[in-house]
């Protein structure tokens, strides 16, 4: 893609993106999200013990894949934070409803929020509809079965989650944090 959105294919492996799903239906304590342009349930992975050790792997992966970034977007040590953190990873379940999606936002739009820097969504299944869709730029991510989308997250990058139609959508996604 362009504009410093770019997409990673095969992060994770099928089996751990379907364990990953797996247990996110089995755990008791996801929360419905319903206000305002946006409608999923979702769990904060680092809230629960149970999901410690797939936060240390997700880490990994997504240490990983900021240095493929980097080099991608032909980012120089200027332009980068000397140091930066992770924020919760948040996993998020979109139903075939006709209901569950998130409309056009931007994830940065608050002194609270202008901590973010960078976006990983991380898709957890193959989904024909509900990509991520940037619609000033006319571009769209699939949602392909392990693949990492990485973008900023301020203005000029304004997404929407769309409705997924035929089966739920699942998606594993984090921020980096100026630090």
């Amino acid at each position: 893609m362009n504009n410093y959105i770019q997409i990673y294919n095969n992060i994770i492996s099928d089996d751990y993106c379907d364990e990953l799903r797996e247990k996110f239906d089995s755990f008791p304590f996801n929360q419905d999200v319903e206000q305002g342009p946006m409608s999923f349930t979702q769990i904060n992975l680092n809230s629960h013990p149970e999901w410690s050790e797939d936060v240390k792997k997700l880490s990994h992966y997504f240490t990983q894949s900021v240095e493929k970034y980097k080099e991608d977007c032909a980012i120089m040590p200027e332009m980068w934070p000397n140091s930066y953190a992770f924020e919760e990873f948040r996993m998020k379940r979109y139903l075939p409803n006709g209901k569950d999606h998130f409309g056009p936002h931007v994830d940065a739009v608050s002194k609270e929020t202008a901590i973010r820097f960078l976006v990983f969504f991380l898709y957890l299944d193959d989904n024909d509809k509900g990509e991520t869709a940037f619609p000033q730029l006319g571009l769209a991510s699939p949602c392909k079965k392990g693949s990492l989308l990485m973008f900023p997250p301020l203005w000029p990058w304004l997404h929407a989650g769309n409705k997924p139609i035929d089966k739920p959508k699942y998606i594993l996604g984090s921020y980096l944090h100026y630090k």
